[in-house]
């Protein structure tokens, strides 16, 4: 029986599995458990059903915004996406791009082999 404030859901076994399998991983080493990476990634489902937020950047400094995304990186560990920082630190993604590209080759950040690259401060 669920914990008060929760319910149970039934999911299909081999998403499980493979949800299990990126929680051992490096990219999943940010979630807690199942229920989190779960109770997450419903919670980004539901928001694009229900339309997608508006989302306004503001203009900063090349260096500024550098200085802001390896914080962010060194504050939120794990893997992230660029459009997920831009949109976290409200700054344009060409410049998220631009700068991650920087900090790539200067290899303050690595890529993440999966499916799709992500970033994550090394």
């Amino acid at each position: 029986m669920p914990r008060k404030g929760y319910t149970s859901v039934t999911l299909p076994s081999s998403l499980v599995r493979e949800a299990r399998k990126l929680l051992k991983s490096p990219t999943g080493e940010r979630y807690r458990s199942l229920t989190e990476l779960a109770s997450e990634a419903i919670e980004e489902k539901l928001e694009v059903i229900r339309g997608a937020s508006i989302v306004s950047t503001r203009t900063v400094q090349t260096e500024e915004a550098k200085s802001m995304i390896i914080d962010y990186l060194k504050n939120n560990p794990g893997a992230h996406y660029p459009s997920d920082i831009a949109d976290s630190l409200g700054l344009d993604l060409d410049v998220v791009f631009e700068i991650t590209q920087s900090l790539l080759r200067d290899h303050i950040i690595e890529t993440k082999t999966t499916s799709e690259k992500v970033i994550e401060a090394r």
